[in-house]
């Protein structure tokens, strides 16, 4: 029952809508002396029945407005003076006490109607009364699922459960239309056809299949006045299938390896749009605060990095993503559309992940650029989204989206948990001090897991105490309860064959107004032939460079106070001759006096030949 009920006491106006609000106005209504409560029931698709109720016994009538759809008249947005003439344009009298059927509605629309009261002599005693109720309509349940015999045959059953509104309906069970869309299947059910059927009431189904793998069950229902209603549809598959709906277009992605639930395929995408992915023809978008989803400028306020500071900021180091991953959510549920924000139309690689024990989709995208035949590595930490921007400085917060529970480590995280708006400062960091297996103690240190390197993309890198920050990664940490200091060194560089002349680039951003030495070290075959530094993002310098230790002095790259807002970034150039598959490049910020001098955050590392 919906209930709205009209007060006017001391020239305001108090009104139970949706949300109750009170109204002042300098409207002469003449001497107001009565309320009235508008009660609304028993709401069908066609029909309401309206009850007008009063505690005063000098209404003797009403001016009404039958049931208008809202559209006609958004009340919400209009002044007393509006909605009195707009009663007094569209009103008919009716007697008191006033209940009444009202039909002739359309199902599924929002109504208002409005009245207000006359006494015995005709003058007007409330104030405009308005209720809005929405119209029920037709619709049914439909689920579907299936077994397999012991024979070998796949038995679909299928149930239709319509809701007290639908009177008929008509469906298909069958696999002849399990490519169909939403409006092909609405189209079918119209026109109805030897295919489709007809029933009503609860109904049981059953298949039996011994070639098709999947089974389309879609019902259109219909009212008592005969009109249809909603469009409920379900698909049943004994194999996974996955898609990806771009503009209406859907593209579908394949099993990378045979009998393993990860499909993947690349997909072609707008610079600036959205796109969502259907599994078994249910839409999913990503998890809120569970990865960037989607890949670009990051703006997108759901994604774990969003620039809540940085956006505001005219030179501010802006998240550029060219990956992401994540967990996926329903459509229906939570979940948010993925997103593009690059320059131009682009192909993105989309993996989903199905095999996770939790049963909850993992999403992969990355851009898909031109091949580089010289690259060799490149690392942009583009999956590291959890902890503050300590770039923004103190003043800015530099709040991003850690995960909920922060006493969990890199040992038992996956990487794709979602986090929470807002939830880091600025020098906040999670998961905190971790490790490669291998690169310590490991009886004494935070082992990451398989599943958070993979999440992460460092596989294969060897990593020691370190933390994660938005977009980048942090190397050392100090505080009154412990102290550490980190490195990290990169994969073999497999791509190389022979004796090969390289670069290595990468940029840095030091905390603190002391600094100590951080060592660039050559592991196996190579030696430094030469360096260019642009310390703090000012101009490019030569610096000399030999053998297989480059020292990053506080004079290249210095440290930078807390409250320095944009913290610049050092770039760092290193000319290597003779590097082979067997190099390794090592970052380490592990040799200084102690870690507080040696706090850094490092990004975008580049190898080319």
């Amino acid at each position: 029952m919906i209930r709205n009920l009209l007060l006017w006491t001391a020239g305001c106006l108090l009104t139970a809508f949706a949300v109750s609000s009170c109204e002042s106005d300098d409207v002469d209504y003449g001497p107001i002396s009565a309320a009235i409560a508008i009660d609304v029931d028993d709401v069908t698709p066609s029909s309401a029945k309206v009850k007008l109720v009063t505690e005063q016994e000098n209404v003797a009538s009403y001016m009404i407005v039958k049931p208008t759809p809202i559209s006609d008249f958004e009340y919400a947005a209009h002044d007393a003076i509006d909605r009195l003439a707009f009663v007094e344009e569209r009103g008919e009298m009716a007697e008191a006490p006033f209940e009444q059927t009202l039909s002739g509605l359309m199902p599924k629309v929002e109504y208002l109607f409005a009245v207000v009261g006359f006494d015995a002599s005709g003058q007007r005693v409330t104030a405009p009364t308005f209720a809005r109720f929405t119209t029920a309509f037709a619709s049914s349940l439909v689920e579907a699922r299936f077994d397999e015999s012991a024979d070998g045959t796949l038995i679909f059953t299928g149930k239709i459960t319509p809701n007290a509104y639908t009177v008929s309906y008509r469906y298909i069970f069958d696999s002849d239309h399990n490519e169909a869309t939403a409006a092909e299947l609405l189209t079918l059910l119209e026109a109805g056809g030897s295919e489709v059927k007809t029933d009503k009431g609860v109904k049981e189904l059953k298949l039996t299949k011994a070639d098709k793998k999947g089974v389309t069950l879609a019902v259109l229902s219909y009212d008592d006045a005969g009109r249809p209603g909603e469009l409920t549809s379900t698909f049943v598959s004994t194999d996974d299938m996955v898609s990806v709906i771009v503009d209406g277009k859907e593209t579908k992605l394949a099993r990378a390896t045979e009998g393993v639930d990860i499909f993947e395929g690349k997909v072609a995408v707008p610079a600036k749009g959205e796109f969502t992915i259907d599994i078994n023809k249910v839409a999913y978008g990503f998890a809120p605060y569970s990865g960037n989803g989607g890949v670009g400028k990051v703006e997108n306020v759901m994604s774990a990095i969003p620039y809540y500071y940085g956006k505001d900021l005219a030179d501010s180091r802006i998240h550029e993503v060219k990956k992401a991953v994540g967990r996926m959510a329903e459509m229906l549920v939570g979940g948010n559309k993925f997103w593009t924000n690059i320059s131009a139309e682009a192909q993105l690689l989309v993996r989903v992940d199905l095999t996770y024990a939790d049963g909850k989709p993992r999403y992969y995208l990355e851009l898909v650029t031109a091949e580089d035949p010289n690259l060799v590595l490149e690392q942009n930490f583009d999956l590291f989204v959890w902890g503050g921007d300590y770039t923004l400085g103190k003043s800015k917060g530099g709040g991003t989206s850690p995960i909920a529970d922060d006493n969990k480590s890199a040992a038992v995280l996956d990487g794709t948990e979602e986090g929470n708006k807002g939830g880091a400062t600025y020098t906040d960091v999670f998961p905190d001090d971790w490790s490669t297996p291998g690169a310590v103690d490991e009886t004494e240190n935070s082992i990451a897991s398989e599943a958070y390197l993979s999440n992460r993309d460092v596989a294969g890198w060897e990593i020691a105490h370190v933390a994660e920050q938005a977009g980048t990664i942090r190397m050392n940490k100090s505080s009154s309860k412990h102290q550490y200091s980190g490195w990290v060194m990169t994969p073999k560089l497999a791509k190389l064959s022979g004796a090969t002349d390289i670069s290595v680039e990468f940029d840095m951003c030091r905390f603190g107004d002391n600094a100590d030495d951080i060592h660039v070290t050559i592991v196996g075959a190579g030696t430094y032939t030469a360096a260019t530094v642009n310390p703090n993002g000012g101009a490019a310098q030569q610096v000399a460079a030999a053998g297989q230790d480059f020292v990053i002095t506080p004079d290249l790259c210095a440290g930078q106070s807390n409250a320095v807002v944009n913290k610049p970034w050092t770039h760092v150039k290193l000319s290597v001759s003779g590097a082979t598959a067997e190099t390794r490049i090592k970052i380490d910020a592990s040799k200084g006096s102690n870690s507080t001098k040696n706090r850094m955050l490092l990004d975008n590392i580049k190898i080319t030949k």
